[in-house]
């Protein structure tokens, strides 16, 4: 497991980036720069979308990227500041689109190491990425596929561990309902944007 910077910074300095396309997962460096100039998870979120992706780019397309970040006071044991964002260009508005959302899925990704993770691309297959600590895989969700999103996290759960942290769609989001939402924690959606489909 990665631990905690002694710096008190907050931050990592890393995202993690997947192409569902190709199957590439790699570690990005972020400059601290990035972190003083884009304050907090949304900041982050929005300077790599900025540089990442083209104009135009279609929503419901493979160049969109959907991120998952996490501010720098997100695990650090501060009182309401477990909430994570989801970042990506909205395919209901066809500009910027966010939504936050709380449960231990924030504190954990950041337990991972990283202060985001960023999809992009288009699998041939139901996927899903496990993430362990320093480990990063892309694995077969074909037996989730159908199940509403409250019944695939405890079927995750059950594979990955009980103190494993789930985000996941379900059929709303698999069929792109545009406004379907990203469960965890068993109910807690980021449900705004239509980010799931993104």
């Amino acid at each position: 497991m990665a631990e905690r910077r002694d710096s008190g910074q907050g931050f990592w300095g890393r995202i993690l980036r997947v192409d569902l396309s190709t199957g590439e997962i790699r570690t990005e460096t972020v400059a601290s720069e990035v972190y003083e100039t884009y304050l907090g998870g949304v900041g982050l979120g929005a300077k790599v979308l900025w540089d990442n992706m083209a104009p135009g780019v279609d929503p419901l397309g493979p160049d969109n990227l959907l991120g998952f970040v996490a501010g720098a006071l997100v695990d650090a044991g501060t009182l309401f500041s477990g909430r994570f964002m989801v970042v990506g260009k909205s395919p209901v508005t066809g500009g910027w689109g966010d939504s936050n959302c709380g449960g231990s899925f924030g504190p954990v990704l950041k337990r991972c190491g990283v202060d985001g993770l960023f999809v992009q691309g288009a699998a041939d297959r139901p996927v899903y990425l496990y993430l362990d600590h320093d480990k990063a895989e892309i694995l077969d969700a074909a037996p989730f596929w159908g199940m509403d999103a409250i019944e695939a996290e405890k079927r995750l759960r059950d594979i990955h561990g009980n103190r494993a942290e789930v985000a996941v769609i379900g059929p709303a989001g698999e069929k792109r309902c545009l406004f379907a939402g990203i469960s965890n924690d068993g109910g807690r959606y980021a449900g705004r944007s239509g980010l799931e489909i993104g």
